[in-house]
């Protein structure tokens, strides 16, 4: 394939996307919010990548003047902010489009023009652009089989202008508001606020007058709740065709405090002045309650989640002491006065820092992605205990704990960058532990446990991580 170009999507892009297609989905325009789910971050609009691909091509072919059909998979998610490289294969009226992001293919979109635009048999009739529309839907699987409802056309010409200049210039409004009513019906309806837009098909036929001409219908064919998909058809006056879409799972919920306290005796780890790195959610989150019920003395890091980290303290607070937070980016080298001085009576660092748990291509090697894991399993953790073993000394007996997986010991396809970064954190803290003596390590191999990274985990809920961790921390640090 051949390169075209690149484009970048950002959070400004994306709110404008949100007005002129009216997908407000918060994974898309809420950082705090897109922090909860399985992604951890706020992500393009599928379909805003597929509009702007379309309209990059549109830039160097301007003999094309109307869609005949489309076909686009949503391989894999793009951070928004990412640089999207386009690469193109063209054959007479078919065109292979491909967007690539972070060494990833993850979008595939198949393209058929036709030679002109015969104009509507039936004229469209456009809603305007909404700043305040109605929250994302959250609809049940379980009851969605033969639902039927529809989107709005939405259309802006000006903005539309702003955003695909080449598309909004060629191609009718009919066709481009048709295509980004798609992304409306998934993002805000069915399957709503926990959506994951997944295939397109659409084929642009003009049809009769029973047809709509200011919406888009959809009608759930397949609801599949062993895998959270769903199959829609959707047509109106100038397209039909069908998505596929699934329900991703919702935020997890650890254990309350008052649940922990009464899993865990109160002295058990009494004399413990435990240093927790990345405890606002999920693992570090739960071993907080852990040892704090336990009795330990905590200290709390988080990254970017102040306002979690403030509840997961707020929540110890209510049954132990009130743990101290304090902020830090493992990945900035930099420790700062707060978090230096809360080294000087540490005993236990449990290190669980981690950026978003993503797959690579099975059988080709990502080194970007490798490099992300790196930096924070190894670079962060190197640049803290370096800093930490200066402050400590060499008399202390000193604890460091890292979390590895279960991934390490089973060939789990899809995951060779984790997995290797996972081995090379493991080496190098056991290199790091021999070379200074009063430091040990340990580094268990956990279970997959339900967190927002594995929130899909269908087998495993809050108690059970809950469990799970209560049990491993008490044999590896029992009771004086």
């Amino acid at each position: 394939m051949n390169p075209v170009g690149s484009f970048t999507i950002t959070a400004d892009t994306s709110q404008s996307f949100a007005r002129l297609s009216g997908d407000h989905n918060p994974l898309h325009l809420d950082a705090v919010a897109a922090r909860r789910t399985q992604f951890g971050r706020t992500l393009i609009h599928g379909v805003c990548g597929t509009a702007q691909a379309i309209d990059l091509w549109l830039a160097s072919n301007p003999g094309h003047a109307a869609l005949k059909k489309m076909k686009v998979r949503y391989a894999k998610p793009i951070t928004q902010g990412e640089e999207i490289t386009l690469l193109a294969e063209h054959q007479a009226d078919k065109i292979r489009l491909e967007l690539h992001a972070n060494g990833t293919r993850c979008q595939m979109i198949d393209l058929e023009f036709a030679g002109e635009d015969a104009g509507p048999m039936l004229q469209p009739e456009f809603s305007p652009a909404v700043d305040n529309p109605p929250p994302c839907q959250e609809p049940d699987i379980a009851t969605c089989q033969g639902h039927c409802a529809a989107a709005d056309l939405v259309w802006d010409a000006a903005l539309a202008e702003q955003l695909f200049p080449h598309a909004a210039a060629k191609l009718p409004p009919r066709q481009l508001a048709s295509l980004l009513a798609t992304t409306q019906i998934v993002g805000m309806q069915c399957p709503g606020l926990h959506s994951v837009y997944s295939n397109l098909e659409l084929e642009f036929i003009e049809a009769g007058d029973a047809a709509s001409t200011s919406q888009l219908h959809y009608s759930v064919g397949t609801a599949d709740a062993r895998f959270n998909r769903v199959v829609m058809g959707v047509c109106n006056a100038y397209v039909q065709g069908t998505i596929e879409a699934f329900f991703r799972a919702v935020p997890a919920e650890q254990a309350s405090m008052s649940e922990v306290t009464k899993a865990v005796p109160a002295n058990t780890f009494t004399g413990q002045k435990a240093l927790l790195v990345g405890a606002s959610r999920g693992l570090g989150e739960v071993m907080a309650k852990v040892l704090a019920a336990g009795g330990a003395e905590v200290v709390l890091t988080y990254a970017r989640g102040h306002d979690d980290a403030e509840q997961v303290a707020a929540d110890i607070a209510t049954e132990r002491a009130q743990p101290a937070i304090l902020q830090h980016n493992v990945l900035s080298g930099d420790i700062g006065g707060d978090l230096e001085q809360s080294l000087t009576d540490i005993t236990h660092v449990y290190y669980l820092a981690s950026p978003i748990i993503e797959k690579g291509e099975t059988g080709r090697w990502n080194g970007e992605l490798f490099a992300r894991f790196c930096h924070f399993y190894i670079d962060g953790l190197a640049a803290l205990l370096e800093h930490t073993r200066k402050v400590v000394g060499k008399e202390r007996a000193m604890h460091l704990f890292i979390p590895s997986s279960v991934f390490l010991d089973g060939g789990i396809k899809g995951f060779d960058e984790y997995i290797a970064a996972k081995h090379a954190a493991e080496a190098y803290a056991e290199r790091f532990v021999s070379a200074h003596k009063n430091w040990s390590v340990n580094a268990p191999r956990l279970p997959r446990l339900r967190t927002d990274q594995t929130s899909g985990v269908d087998d495993s809920g809050p108690d059970e991580t809950l469990s799970v961790i209560a049990a491993l921390l008490q044999e590896t640090y029992p009771a004086a």
